[in-house]
């Protein structure tokens, strides 16, 4: 089909171990360079590895390579959380630029089976991307080699490249991470390098570089786009459909240096055996150039290629070939292994090496990539034609924010959904119209579909290296079927964002209320206590008199009375209407406060909100993602300012200022004696705790938490032992692992903490053997894992699955006059996890509902007292 080509480049390197210290010693000598375009060092001022570059000097570059150079394009996409610019540079010849839009509607041309695409003329397109991970720093590092080079490099080889290919070039995927690093390690630079492992250089406190701000590992966020990074490069992905993208790592300061095809159990099903075919023709020309450097590699080893959210596999399922690199890391400028002293300069060079030898070897093979995906395309139709089903459908009446923020993910992957027009039901679940959504497999992105939606439990290798299970549908908590009928009526267009509505209230309520049901609905709530509005949040259904007759309230419903607000009642509905508007929540307008069934407004079952003020325990003992997912959700999406505070001050803290605390997963090896006490009389006292994780086994093992966990000898002895070779080892601890899958819980849906849940049955993921015993008390067991079969998608063994199942998932009690609530659990898995994520809302504003004890004399005197006080028997 294609040739096979070695790419051989020429370097001045004597030996491995030498130290690039100019741009000479970097740059291959098989070209010329233009003498006008400016060097790293002529921008910056210094060499490249000399310093860590920062975001900003390195945008610089860029900008100037494109005032200097008629080859480059620069344009910012996008900007961070913390507003750094996101860039991208087009690189190409003069020519090409002149005729861009035509040259990448010829390349788009492939991947449209609508089209005939033209595999010959079609440019080859490359995504040059760097270092997602701010603290592996060498990727970006090289970029500013590849862009000097891309810019400066004269003579036919380059040139033949340029005129056939469109090259896109990120040098730093992730800005924020990369500034918090390249400040740690140059702040602490010596004239003297210090490469002892235990200097502070090379020891980052929390958080570390790797992550962006809101401290999210952003090589897990292609596919659930949760941060503008991730949104800007996908957007230019699927702008231009790429025929490579790269994607440089680093890893243990001891190790080599790795690039795919990498192990070929672990790449991801939907992954065609021929992408493996073309990313180990491009290995060929990576090795035959560190071959000739005397550089040491390796290839099918570590590194699965199996979860779609990240960058080297997204694009395999896109009829593209993500590669990953990873480079031994220097973390600093030199640092000890056991190879020897690690130098930045040295790691920086393999990076740029292959980065050339990726654009070569591409090129080289340039019908053959354009060829294969055009095929990938027309082979997805008929896939889709013999895939036993239609499509899916999608939906859930109760709240169209998370139908919503779902589709609005599908629609920046390219994938279509259309809205029904008549309702549909299929396996006792109704599909309302214009409430669902179809999305049928036969579209150009049918692969990538079945990837979002895949379900699948059992695999040919049970080994991961991060999760196994990312179902949309079952993070969003939407119904979801296959869908094989005759025929479906649906709308014409596909689904598009819509724009946001005014909500309009009618004037002169006697009150107005709104449902909790919604996902944005504790953000409006918040922001009412902010603003001072006075609000009351119902414990039980009731039935009002609304401006459009008898409406009835669910749990949890919340209500804006004129009665107690402190500002004009004018102001107060503009408030409402303003904030009701920005998260798109239905208010219904009551009439009176006499209701036909269920209690009236008046009842103490209505009870008034304060606000609330919420820490966080942070620091090293903490998990830092599951940290910064509470922040984030916190913060983005209930708009609560979150106080964090390290283990390590804890202790010194004014406890008292908060109304709620927060302990997501970790080991908390750090707090002591005084540490749980002092929690336990803040509790006491009225606080109300909430752990996760390593965080709720704290709690527990510090006579907060009123439950056990399952202890690990429980999960040990369900696997058989005996009759174990050694060659077992790995599969044997790889079977006991819980490597990231989704489980089913059942929510006790009367209880406060589950007011606004459609649905018993809740999808929660689960990475972890956490899991704690039912509590003999009743009543504080607010979930448990389903009895039957717990397991919905990803890979856990049996053994583990019967040990979780009928366990508790979520506790949660009344302790002197606080309370206490407990999560197995991560409810809000790296932000996507829609459906669980309010769960943590629900610990927060509904807390005070949560009112049995772990005693039962304590529960029946306070019932009785409960009963006295309806019956106003004093």
């Amino acid at each position: 089909m294609a040739r096979i080509i070695s790419i051989t480049l020429f370097w001045l390197f004597a030996s491995a171990t030498a130290l690039a210290t100019t741009l000479n010693d970097y740059l291959p000598k098989d070209v010329s360079y233009d003498p006008s375009i400016p060097t790293p060092k002529e921008v910056l001022g210094y060499e490249v590895g000399e310093w860590h570059v920062r975001p900003e000097q390195l945008v610089r570059y860029m900008e100037v390579l494109s005032e200097k150079s008629d080859r480059f394009s620069f344009e910012i996409t996008g900007y961070t959380h913390e507003r750094r610019p996101l860039v991208l540079v087009t690189v190409t010849t003069p020519e090409n630029h002149q005729n861009i839009d035509a040259l990448r509607d010829a390349h788009i041309a492939l991947s449209d089976p609508k089209r005939k695409g033209d595999p010959d003329n079609a440019p080859l397109v490359l995504y040059m991307g760097y270092s997602i991970h701010g603290d592996e720093p060498s990727g970006s590092n090289s970029a500013l080699l590849y862009a000097y080079y891309l810019a400066a490099a004269q003579g036919e080889k380059i040139e033949r490249v340029l005129k056939d290919t469109i090259i896109l070039l990120d040098p730093s995927y992730n800005p924020d991470g990369l500034a918090r690093f390249a400040q740690w390690a140059n702040q602490h630079k010596s004239q003297n390098l210090v490469t002892d492992t235990q200097h502070r250089e090379h020891v980052q406190p929390m958080p570390r570089g790797r992550v962006n701000h809101y401290w999210f590992d952003l090589n897990r966020d292609w596919l659930l786009l949760q941060h503008p990074e991730s949104r800007a490069r996908i957007a230019n992905f699927q702008k231009w459909k790429p025929n490579v993208l790269t994607d440089f790592h680093e890893m243990g300061t001891d190790s080599t240096f790795f690039f795919q095809p990498g192990i070929p159990s672990r790449k991801n099903p939907n992954t065609p055996d021929e992408n493996v075919k073309l990313t180990q023709t491009l290995a060929e020309g990576h090795a035959a150039a560190l071959d000739e450097q005397g550089r040491l590699y390796f290839t099918e080893e570590a590194f699965d290629d199996f979860y779609v959210g990240k960058g080297s596999t997204y694009p395999d399922v896109q009829g593209a070939i993500g590669i990953l690199f990873e480079q031994a890391s220097s973390r600093g400028h030199a640092q000890d292994s056991i190879n020897g002293v690690l130098e930045f300069p040295f790691t920086i060079q393999n990076q740029f090496t292959t980065s050339l030898t990726s654009m070569y070897g591409a090129h080289a093979n340039k019908r053959w990539f354009n060829d294969y995906q055009q095929r990938f395309y027309d082979d997805a139709m008929a896939a889709a034609d013999k895939a036993g089903f239609k499509g899916y459908l999608i939906g859930d009446s109760s709240d169209p924010a998370r139908v919503n923020e779902m589709l609005n993910v599908l629609s920046q992957h390219g994938i279509k959904a259309y809205a029904l027009t008549d309702t549909i039901k299929i396996d006792g679940k109704t599909y309302a119209a214009n409430q669902s959504y179809y999305v049928p497999l036969a579209q150009e992105q049918y692969v990538l579909i079945r990837a979002i939606f895949m379900d699948q439990q059992s695999f040919k290798d049970n080994t991961f290296y991060d999760v196994s299970a990312w179902t949309f549908p079952h993070a969003f908590n939407v119904n979801f079927d296959k869908f094989d009928g005759w025929s479906i009526k649906t709308a014409d267009t596909p689904w598009q964002k819509p724009a946001p509505q005014a909500v309009e209230l009618a004037q002169n309520a006697y009150a107005y209320a709104f449902e909790w049901h919604n996902y944005f609905s504790p953000r409006t709530l918040n922001r009412l206590l902010q603003a001072g509005v006075h609000v009351r949040q119902a414990n039980q259904e009731f039935t009002a008199k609304t401006t459009d007759g008898d409406y009835t309230f669910t749990p949890g419903t919340v209500v804006v009375t004129r009665a107690y607000q402190e500002h004009d009642w004018a102001d107060v509905q503009a408030k409402l209407a303003e904030i009701a508007t920005d998260n798109q929540v239905k208010v219904h307008a009551i009439t009176s406060g006499l209701t036909p069934r269920g209690m009236d407004l008046g009842s103490r079952n209505l009870s008034p909100l304060k606000p609330v003020n919420v820490m966080m325990i942070v620091g090293t003992d903490a998990n830092m993602y599951e940290a910064g997912e509470a922040w984030y959700y916190l913060d983005r999406h209930v708009g609560i300012p979150v106080s964090m505070v390290d283990t390590d001050r804890l202790n010194r803290s004014d406890l008292s200022r908060y109304t709620h605390i927060i302990m997501v997963d970790g080991r908390y090896s750090n707090l002591n004696k005084h540490s749980a006490d002092k929690l336990r009389s803040w509790v006491n006292n009225g606080g109300v705790i909430i752990g996760q994780q390593g965080g709720a086994k704290w709690l527990s093992e510090h006579d907060i938490l009123g439950a056990k966990f399952v202890d690990d000898k429980t999960f040990r002895d369900a696997f058989k032992q005996e009759d174990l070779s050694y060659g077992d080892m790995d599969d044997f601890y790889g079977q006991r692992r819980l490597a990231g899958a989704i489980f089913e819980v059942q929510l006790d849906t009367t209880h406060p903490l589950a007011f606004g849940y459609p649905r018993a049955a809740l999808p929660v993921f689960k990475d972890s053997t956490n899991a704690m015993l039912v509590p003999e008390q009743p009543f504080v067991t607010v979930a448990k894992y389903s009895e039957k079969e717990p397991l919905l998608a990803g890979f856990t063994a049996k053994p583990n699955r019967d040990v979780l199942a009928d366990k508790a998932a979520i506790v949660a009690h009344r302790k002197g006059s606080g309370r206490v609530i407990a999560f197995a659990d991560d409810m809000n898995f790296r932000a996507f996890f829609y459906g669980s994520a309010k769960l943590l809302s629900n610990a927060i504003f509904l807390a005070p509902e949560v009112r049995p004890t772990l005693s039962d004399e304590e529960n029946a005197e306070a019932a009785a007292a409960e009963a006295a006080e309806a019956a106003h028997a004093h």
